[in-house]
């Protein structure tokens, strides 16, 4: 074994002795509230920033001012020294610019990428140190500011807006290291498990079973060096009570969290899940609602999309979902289903591990003890001539399940303000929703599947669609709640419950029955059904 790895085994035994023996808590390494506060060393507390609107023609150390009905572009520059950039393991940029707004960064005439391009960030991570030189070192940016007045309303007078920026450059030493989103229990199956997790800053992350009695830790997987950290976990841990540790090492620092691995139903065992969807922007209710589905003791969670606001604000992943509800994402595997706020963030698959060969398809299918769950992305193409559609009915019909679910984040039918028609057509305004309408219930209800299972909507809505298939809403597990709309009963003529409520959907398969409850977050019952297992020829 080499030292590197030693010294990470070192590391796994230390810190598991401080969890195992202690009062049962699960998080190794605590990294606050979601943004945590900044962390090293302001390389450019001190240093005065200057400011240019003529491309770099003329510098000013006045702040520049930016008239109503103007848009310009905004250069700013700052020197700094360092004495020992060798000291320090990553950089962080805080850059306090708009949401979205245009911007370009250099160091040392080197430019300051994202980790992923397509995504925004409050504070742009993982800078590489090399950036940086011993002695004399020069930040510059270049800022897009549009002061115009919104195009719907042409005639708004704009104030003059006096543009301050000053960004902040922190430099991370090895012992900053954290394990931020995550780690997240995904996928699930009787002889393995799934996780992912994100660190702050480039690092491997090595995970290690552990044998309590033994008090010793096996080296199980490792992955590569980056941000993103993604785990197939075979059901190894010699430990009977599934316990694992999650190590980042960046070399010279280390970070960790505790995992145990979750049960899998055995086959003659109910299956108990929960479904939800729709958390974002409500944080204090998406933490009641998620704890709430974590006290029922599901087996699995499967959530129908909106998990954030905009999902390439990298910063709403953890603000938004991964915090709120920390313990329910270490506790019980997350089959993810995306929604149209998820915005197709290329960081999505990232953090999700999905029942597909690689454990990030948006469309992915799985049977367990019966149960036939089908996840996904209803924004892709579900018309009739389909590839999507194709593969779709043949999972249909070569399934054996007593039991067939299926999520997607878009309705077929709702009373609420996503089921709203054309009058022209009578149909519904958004395609995601007329594809569910007119492909996917058909095909639901030729191969006799339980129930439609979807969000978009914030509230609780059954109904009972003709052919024998239930339509269930459940987009209430945070996101503001909706009423139903006027003309809901030429929306949705099927619908047979609706609750504006903060909610979740546990179901229970035992035998040839499945029963699904409605719950808000305090146990008061919405709704409650029961399906019959199908007849399979």
């Amino acid at each position: 074994m080499s030292q590197c790895s030693v010294r990470r085994l070192a590391v796994a035994l230390a810190v598991s002795a401080a969890v195992l023996t202690g009062s049962g808590c699960t998080q190794l390494v605590t990294t606050g509230q979601v943004p945590m506060p900044k962390v090293g060393t302001n390389l450019l507390a001190g240093a005065e920033w200057e400011y240019s609107i003529d491309r770099g023609e003329t510098w000013s150390k006045s702040p520049p001012i930016l008239r109503g009905g103007e848009k310009a572009a905004i250069y700013l520059r700052v020197s700094f020294d360092v004495t020992d950039p060798s000291s320090y393991a990553s950089l962080e940029l805080t850059h306090g610019v708009p949401d979205r707004t245009r911007m370009f960064f250099r160091l040392n005439d080197e430019p300051v990428l994202p980790p992923l391009r397509g995504m925004y960030y409050k504070t742009i991570p993982a800078i590489p140190t090399s950036l940086l030189k011993a002695g004399a070192n020069v930040l510059t940016g270049k800022i897009g500011f549009d002061n115009r007045p919104p195009s719907d309303e042409p005639e708004t007078r704009m104030p003059d807006v006096r543009v301050g920026l000053a960004p902040h450059l922190f430099a991370l030493a090895p012992r900053h290291l954290r394990i931020t989103s995550g780690p997240v229990l995904g996928a699930v199956e009787d002889d393995h498990f799934s996780a992912t997790c994100r660190t702050n800053m480039p690092a491997r992350v090595v995970l290690y079973g552990y044998d309590l009695t033994r008090k010793r830790a096996g080296f199980v997987a490792e992955s590569r060096t980056g941000l993103a950290h993604r785990f197939r976990i075979p059901r190894a841990a010699p430990d009977p009570n599934g316990l694992y540790l999650l190590v980042a090492d960046n070399g010279r620092g280390a970070a960790a969290e505790v995992i145990r691995a979750p049960a899998y139903p055995t086959p003659d065992e109910p299956l108990r899940f929960v479904a939800m969807g729709d958390s974002r922007t409500n944080l204090d209710d998406w933490a009641a609602v998620a704890n709430a589905a974590l006290n029922a003791k599901p087996q699995l969670v499967v959530f129908s999309g909106d998990m954030v606001s905009r999902g390439r604000n990298d910063w709403e992943w953890d603000e938004q979902f991964f915090a709120p509800a920390k313990e329910l994402f270490l506790t019980i595997p997350f089959y993810a289903v995306i929604g149209n706020h998820e915005e197709n963030a290329p960081v999505y698959p990232e953090l999700f591990y999905t029942p597909s060969p690689d454990g990030r398809a948006t469309n992915w299918a799985q049977e367990i003890n019966g149960v036939l769950l089908i996840g996904i992305d209803g924004q892709e193409d579900w018309s009739a001539e389909s590839v999507g559609l194709r593969k779709l009915e043949k999972t249909l019909k070569e399934s054996q399940a007593k039991f067939i679910f299926l999520f997607s984040h878009y309705p077929a039918w709702s009373s609420s303000s996503h089921g709203r028609l054309r009058e022209e057509t009578g149909l519904p305004r958004e395609a995601a929703v007329r594809q569910a309408r007119q492909t996917i219930v058909p095909l639901l209800r030729k191969y006799k599947a339980a129930a439609y299972i979807c969000g978009h909507d914030h509230c609780y809505e059954r109904s009972e669609l003709p052919g024998g298939v239930s339509h269930v809403i459940s987009g209430g597990a945070g996101a503001p709640l909706r009423q139903k709309m006027p003309t809901a009963a030429a929306q949705n003529p099927y619908s047979v419950t609706f609750a504006s409520k903060l909610h979740y959907c546990l179901f229970e398969v035992t035998g040839d029955t499945c029963t699904m409850k409605a719950l808000t977050p305090d146990g008061s019952l919405i709704d409650r059904r029961s399906w019959d297992a199908r007849k399979v020829k």
